[in-house]
Parts: structure tokens; sequence; C-alpha cells
């Protein structure tokens, strides 16, 4: 059954507290998606101090039903620990998650694969696959329980400018004025901008779909991913057996071809594409697209500001890494502020938000090189690279120690996590 979406947006947000005599807060975040959000109740949960989370569009959701949401977002096991540490992970499992235990990986032009499967890594489990609004809809939920923490909204930034100690925030509301100011307002962050924070971009050439498919053969708990000379296409479970949510990364031109089918035209391209391996493929859910680019901000951090999630950076969906390294964005810059306020020193200083920086701005660059490679390796034409990455998967698929390494960086059981992600 599906709830009324407007119902359902008051019933979830009751017991917010709305301030708006109150127009200083020490922490301001733009944004209110699952970064910005974990970010608010990791600070909320380890500090006294008055946080407020200013959203331009009020929520409305949608209950699980039936049908799946078409974005979904693959949880990593470091993300899902950061969860329970926020008192949200058992209300998103219990609304609706998906487990994997296994992931497909294979070159569609070549005979060169790799799989991984969680009992080789001794987990349980690879994964979660879990639709966006389903994790958003715990996380806002959540912010009852604290009462230094309120939600703005709607409220649509117009402008900012620094002021001593601090930034002042002119909205379409009211003018708020902050002592540290975090963005996680998305890829194109008007945080971002209005602070002139400078941008490394890249286009991916690729334009991504998704959307959910019902599968003649169910999905056995497995991630697939094929590359294909178009780009990488990804099954991803869902919680019905025989259902998947898609990704498919394709040139802009093909992509084009491939959103101006049909339906059934579309299913029976995508069924082809996909060898077949899950039987025939029907399209559930209207196709949504997306160009993908990379985006790194040369700094994540000044006085007074920090910049987390795709605020911060974006990345080539092909590793499902994009959430996990916001979400690692937010826990640790929750435990630096919290560490600072602790030992009364100045929580929104650059020389205190340096420490975060530093941190997760080493981790980032290592995804985002090991992205940017697989995606060259896999789209190039050369012969040379074709038999290298062929003969590399095979090769890396009965190296076991070192292919624990990378399944166990992807899955965030690496170094250096902060404490509630560790």
């Amino acid at each position: 059954m599906i709830i009324n979406t407007n119902t359902r947006s008051l019933d979830i947000l009751k017991g917010i507290s709305v301030d708006s005599s109150n127009l200083h807060y020490d922490v301001v975040i733009i944004g209110s998606g699952i970064v910005g959000a974990t970010a608010a109740l990791a600070l909320a949960k380890k500090t006294t101090l008055r946080i407020a989370v200013c959203e331009a569009k009020s929520p409305n959701f949608v209950e699980p039903s039936h049908s799946y949401c078409s974005r979904v977002s693959a949880i990593a096991l470091s993300s899902q620990r950061i969860f329970e540490n926020m008192g949200v992970w058992q209300s998103i499992a219990a609304k609706r998650i998906t487990p994997y235990q296994k992931m497909q990986v294979w070159d569609a032009l070549g005979k060169g694969k790799i799989s991984f499967t969680a009992q080789a890594l001794q987990e349980n489990v690879l994964g979660f696959i879990i639709e966006d609004d389903v994790i958003r809809m715990c996380l806002l939920d959540r912010f009852k329980q604290y009462h230094n923490l309120n939600f703005l909204h709607p409220v649509t930034l117009l402008s900012l400018e620094k002021i001593k100690n601090g930034i002042k925030l002119t909205t379409n509301q009211q003018v708020i004025t902050t002592k540290l100011l975090i963005a996680a307002d998305g890829a194109e962050s008007c945080v971002r901008q209005q602070l002139g924070v400078g941008l490394t971009t890249r286009d991916y050439q690729h334009t991504a779909i998704i959307t959910t498919v019902q599968t003649d053969l169910p999905h056995q708990a497995t991630a697939w991913q094929s590359f294909l000379p178009t780009g990488p296409l990804a099954f991803l479970p869902l919680e019905n057996q025989n259902q998947c949510s898609i990704v498919w990364s394709a040139t802009p031109d093909y992509a084009k071809k491939l959103l101006a089918l049909n339906d059934d035209e579309f299913s029976k391209v995508l069924t082809e594409a996909f060898e077949y391996r899950l039987g025939q493929i029907t399209v559930l859910s209207p196709r949504q697209f997306f160009p993908l680019k990379m985006r790194h901000a040369k700094q994540y951090t000044g006085d007074n500001y920090a910049l987390i999630g795709d605020a911060a950076h974006t990345i080539h969906p092909l590793a499902g890494q994009g959430v996990n390294l916001g979400l690692l964005d937010a826990a640790t810059l929750a435990e630096v502020i919290s560490d600072a306020w602790k030992k009364k020193r100045d929580f929104a200083s650059h020389f205190t938000l340096r420490r975060y920086e530093r941190w997760r701005k080493g981790d980032t660059l290592t995804m985002l090189t090991m992205v940017d490679a697989l995606k060259y390796i896999f789209s190039s034409e050369k012969k040379s690279l074709f038999y290298l990455r062929n003969t590399g998967f095979n090769i890396l698929d009965r190296l076991s120690f070192l292919k624990s390494f990378i399944a166990n960086y992807a899955l965030g059981k690496r170094a250096d996590l902060p404490e509630i992600a560790s």
C-alpha cells in the first residue's frame, strides 16, 4: 500500500522544532540528503552544539511498497556501521534492504572475469542495496531525538557572506548566522560556488540510465557488472529475487538511442546486452538518466566552512562508492569537530578543519584514481589494453590475497576510519 506522500511527510517531521526566532546556530548544514542528514545526526549525538539543517524542498516520501524507487545505493559495511551508531540501521532494515553475498564482474568483449564472495572475505554479506528514500526517511525521522537539532524547510539559500567569526546566510525566509557552514548540497553545490571554491573536473563521457527491471531468473543475491564497449552495465539485486535495479552507463550518443526506445524495445536490447544471464528482462519503471562527471574540490575547508559528499567530490558509479565516500566525510568531519569542541578549541577554524581535509582527501583521491583507471582501461579500444584487462582480470581472480585486499578496501575494511565507521 502506498501512503499519501504529504501525510507521510508531516508524520516523519513531527516533533522536529523549527525555531524561526533564533537566527544564530553553531553549525548550519545546507542539504538534507543522506550525507547531510548523517553529518547532522553525528554532530547532534557527539556535541550540544546548536545545529540547523536547511533544505530547499520539504521532504515527501512514499512508504516502501511492491514498487521500488529507481535511485538506490550500494551500502558498504563501513556505512552500515555509521548507520548503526546513528541509531537508524534497525529502522532502515525494518523497511527494506537487500543484502548481497556475491559479485560477478566480466568483460563483455573477452573472457576476463572476476568474482567476489562474502564467504571468502569471512563476512556474512558484501554489502546492501537500499533505496535512497528509505535511508533518508529513517535519518530525518531520527532528528526528533535531538533537541539541539532543527530542520528548516523549505529554505532556499540566496546568498552568503563571511563575517567576523562566522558566515551570514540570506535565505528566502530569513537571515541566519552561523559559526560553521557545512555544504552538503550536492554536485552543483550553491554553497561551493558562492564560497568561490575551485574544482578539478573531467567529463566521463557517459550518461547513466537507471530503472527497475524484472528478470526471468533469480538474481541469487548477487551484484552483476558487465563492461560493455559503450560502458559498464550493473544489475543490483532487490528484495524480490526476480527484480533488480540497473545502472547502465553509456556513451552519450548511445544513451540517447537507448532512451528513445520504448519499454519493449529497451527490454530486448538490455536482455541481449546482459547476455541472457538472468533470462528475459522486462522494464518495470520509467527510465531516469543523468550525465556523469568527475568533480573534486580543490579545497574541502576554510575558515568557518567545510564541504562534504557530492559538494566535495563526485565519482563514476561503476564502483558503487559515491555515497560511501560521502558518509565517511560526514563521520570524519563530525569526529574532528566534536574532538575540538570537547577540548574547548575553535571547532570552526581552518586549522581545526584542515584535519578533516587531510584525513579524507587522500582516501578520496585513491578511489577517484582507481575508478578513473578502470574506466579508461575498459573504454579503450587499444588491443594492448584489451589483452591487459582480460588477462589481468583472470590473474587477479586467482590471486586471493590481492583480490581480498581490493574487496576489503571497497567494503570499508581499512585503516584510519573515523570511530563510528570502525
